[in-house]
């Protein structure tokens, strides 16, 4: 018992200490974990958020072919940039890409570890929180892809979005339909645009009284919520890592949002995801994908005033993004048991998605997260990805590592 009582006493003061430290770069951490590049570039968007792009340039290697396009991969809900590299050499998809020869940019939205300033307003601001993901998609997005193409000296890239990277790719082209000359294709993972057959109890119990939720937060003061910090970088490493029955607790849980699956969380990459997860994001954001939730409807900010909705959108109701204006050639994975993401919903998209050409590919088994982390997502959704990419950039060679 007193070796116990002095083991929670030494965590407490790792978790104290934690908090006075200043966070790392988690992202560039792995990478250089694998004795690779890592560049940070600064993007700033036209409404004056100041984000944080990071870069796998590709292999200085005679034999990559110098034609290949830039890869842009996009984060979802509480993720970030690290999401598509904390599972190390072999597993994540960022560094699939670069030994396959990509120049590899991953984005970081607004108000997540990494992109947590503005040109003139503070994250202690309310104003600063004035976003949904539809701000991510009309600013965010495509300031990122100018500023890569701009880089790279390409006109075209190849993205990879997971759960929110495919919402706010999907409202791009709705909204400013010019952007996709500048997408040679796109994989959505997980995508998320059509919640009505959502299942995830937890998420079905926010959407459900949304103004109750609002106001319990406005009395709090609450406009950013999970944000990441030195203490949860280090206390969710400590707490899922410590013991067996702590760590079924943190996989049950996460299983409620993203679904059971048949491939288990390795034990040991599930400390490594809780380093850089949740990464933060607006109270907007959650409101919004609540407001889908009840409506069955892929649409714009619903501000619960008719007087407001007609000054924003001309019209009482928010009206829904036209997924007409998408065409690309797409891929669309979806798990099978995925409750965020449901089976009904996406072949509902891709229906929507009429002017794109469109494959759809079931998982079996994956829950909503398993397209980053199980150890079959190379073979089962990388390898299509890779191998789609090196055929639009006309590369006859073989590729090489496979």
């Amino acid at each position: 018992m007193k070796s116990r009582l002095i083991c929670l006493v030494i965590g407490l003061f790792h978790l104290v200490e934690a908090q006075r430290t200043p966070l790392i770069d988690s992202v560039c951490q792995a990478v250089q974990r694998q004795r690779l590049e890592c560049q940070v570039h600064r993007v700033e968007t036209a409404d004056g958020y100041l984000l944080s792009v990071h870069r796998i340039p590709a292999p200085r290697n005679p034999a990559c072919p110098r034609q290949l396009r830039p890869f842009l991969l996009m984060h979802g809900l509480l993720g970030s940039a690290a999401d598509f590299v904390s599972g190390g050499a072999g597993r994540s998809l960022a560094l699939e890409l670069h030994a396959r020869c990509f120049d590899v940019w991953l984005g970081n939205a607004r108000g997540t570890t990494h992109s947590h300033s503005h040109r003139s307003l503070s994250p202690s601001d309310a104003r600063f929180w004035q976003f949904s993901w539809h701000e991510i998609g009309v600013y965010d997005l495509p300031a990122t892809v100018d500023y890569v193409l701009a880089r790279t000296g390409r006109q075209q890239l190849h993205y990879v979005g997971h759960s929110q990277g495919t919402t706010v790719l999907l409202v791009l082209l709705s909204q400013r339909p010019e952007y996709n000359a500048r997408f040679a294709d796109a994989a959505l993972m997980a995508p998320v645009a059509f919640l009505k057959h959502l299942s995830s109890p937890p998420l079905r119990l926010l959407a459900s009284d949304s103004s109750a939720v609002t106001l319990l937060l406005n009395k709090l003061g609450l406009h950013e919520l999970l944000p990441a910090s030195a203490l949860t970088q280090v206390g969710g490493q400590y707490f899922c890592s410590s013991t067996l029955p702590t760590y079924a607790l943190c996989t049950f849980f996460t299983s409620l949002y993203v679904g059971f699956s048949d491939y288990p969380l390795d034990r040991n990459i599930l400390p490594r995801i809780l380093e850089t997860t949740p990464a933060g994001i607006s109270r907007r954001q959650l409101q919004h994908f609540g407001q889908l939730i009840n409506s069955g409807n892929f649409q714009q900010f619903d501000y619960r005033s008719a007087r407001i909705n007609t000054l924003r959108y001309g019209q009482a109701t928010p009206p829904s993004y036209q997924l007409a204006n998408v065409r690309l050639q797409l891929q669309i994975f979806h798990g099978s048991r995925d409750v965020l993401s449901s089976p009904v919903d996406v072949q509902r998209l891709g229906r929507e998605l009429r002017h794109s050409s469109t494959q759809l590919y079931q998982v079996s088994g994956y829950n909503h997260i398993d397209f980053l982390f199980a150890v079959t997502a190379p073979q089962l959704v990388y390898q299509r990805i890779i191998q789609q990419a090196w055929q639009l950039d006309a590369v006859s060679v073989a590729l090489p590592g496979g």
